[in-house]
């Protein structure tokens, strides 16, 4: 781990809450991307074209997600981006889009300073109000339920795109579609959704389970890389029903 580390801080690894990062990436992180930030409850790897993280990743257990901080809802610029990649929350402003967490602040509410990182726009992307308070956060919920279930996950979220995207605000992309992927480690079983940026309900999340391995063929990146190959092949091309 210590060489893991070393390799993403010379990177662009932010120091920040660097123990946090330890156990996010346990699993491995899935890109470099243009800067990776470390914070207590996720880390980021930080898109600066698109001003979207390719990825926020987070590992949890039962304790994690059982803890509660009010939630803050103040969100804030993140000042260890370079000042011309940064997304502000005015950038939001009349676009008709929320600020919507990759890494949600009810997962990161374990401590009052995780809840307020949680807020950092480094960590939303634009997301249509029905989807961002339907599909998405019925998807959030069914985790926290997961790590209840099975004591611990490792999550990774994150954008789609496809080419064709447009912005808000100054030069903010919208995805066309998101992703998470969710790893049980005690038993190496990993269930993967790809939802389309548009309203969705809770229902409809079935629908939306795939593999790990589209999830990297759409976005590049690899998952779970630090497991060995032959457990990381066969998980990643395994398609569940509901967990």
């Amino acid at each position: 781990m210590r060489k893991l580390f070393i390799a993403l801080f010379g990177l662009g690894l932010s120091m920040g809450a660097s123990a946090g990062c330890y156990q996010h990436l346990d699993k491995g992180a899935p890109s470099t991307s243009d800067q990776q930030l470390c914070r207590d409850g996720y880390a980021v790897g930080y898109n600066y074209q698109s001003k979207v993280a390719d990825w926020v990743a987070y590992h949890i257990t039962r304790d994690s997600v059982n803890a509660f901080y009010e939630r803050s809802n103040s969100f804030k610029t993140d000042y260890e981006l370079p000042s011309s990649y940064r997304s502000t929350s005015s950038d939001y402003s009349k676009s008709g889009y929320d600020r919507g967490h990759l890494a949600p602040s009810g997962t990161m509410d374990f401590t009052q300073e995780s809840m307020k990182q949680s807020f950092l726009m480094s960590n939303m992307a634009p997301q249509l109000p029905g989807f961002n308070r339907g599909g998405w956060k019925a998807l959030e919920e069914k985790v926290r339920q997961w790590a209840n279930d099975y004591n611990e996950l490792y999550v990774v979220s994150g954008p789609i795109w496809t080419g064709n995207e447009t912005y808000i605000g100054n030069g903010v992309y919208i995805p066309n579609a998101f992703y998470k992927v969710i790893l049980d480690p005690a038993y190496n079983d990993a269930i993967a959704f790809i939802m389309p940026h548009r309203k969705v309900s809770a229902s409809e999340l079935p629908n939306f389970i795939t593999t790990v391995d589209e999830v990297e063929r759409l976005t590049h990146l690899d998952f779970f890389n630090h497991l060995p190959d032959s457990i990381e092949n066969s998980i990643e091309a395994q398609q569940w029903q509901m967990w």
